[in-house]
């Protein structure tokens, strides 16, 4: 506690969750971060429905203050999180612009966190022709069972499954996963 003063406006950084690249126009996309297409309302900004934004294009401007370098990104955004930020951009000799809404730093943590979960899952689809699945482990707390439920029945048919636990930060469903993993089927029934 104490006499500290502190400011109603503080400055926030802000991410548009995508990697860049210098170009002679402006700031070149290079890579947006990927999630789960079945989530569209937890995809990266540029990745929104209705964003006309791709891998490629170039950032010319934002909410129109010129952008050349990654300097330039960073201070035109921030403050504007979960505002509405006019991005102008170029492909080839077309110019337009589209609207979006910065994240947070820690969103943009959760989106880089899920691209690579997705480029993890794409090269287990990729290297065994769809047969087997992909599932991280995030955390083992009860948040994460419905998140394992929503993987694992979604996987349920395939020859086999990869269960990633890197960067697990802990918790104690381990042993509800495991029977889930090792249950039997006793059953089976179908309509003649």
């Amino acid at each position: 506690g104490g006499e500290y003063s502190r400011r109603a406006e503080r400055p926030t950084a802000a991410s548009l969750a995508a990697t860049f690249a210098n170009h002679a126009d402006g700031l070149k996309i290079a890579h947006i971060y990927q999630t789960d297409p079945e989530l569209p309302a937890a995809a990266a900004p540029f990745a929104q429905p209705g964003v006309q934004a791709q891998v490629g294009d170039v950032i010319t401007h934002i909410n129109g203050a010129p952008v050349k370098h990654l300097g330039d990104l960073t201070t035109a955004l921030r403050g504007q999180v979960g505002k509405q930020v006019r991005v102008d951009l170029k492909r080839g000799r077309t110019t337009w612009s589209t609207i979006v809404e910065p994240v947070t730093p820690n969103a943009d943590h959760r989106l880089r966190y899920q691209d690579w979960v997705q480029k993890n899952r794409n090269k287990v689809a990729d290297a065994s022709n769809g047969r087997f699945g992909y599932i991280h482990i995030y955390a083992m707390g009860g948040n994460d069972i419905a998140n394992f439920a929503r993987e694992f029945y979604d996987n349920v048919d395939k020859d086999g499954l990869v269960i990633d636990v890197r960067r697990n930060r802990g918790g104690n469903i381990d042993s509800w996963i495991i029977e889930k993993l090792l249950r039997r089927a006793w059953m089976f029934w179908q309509p003649r």
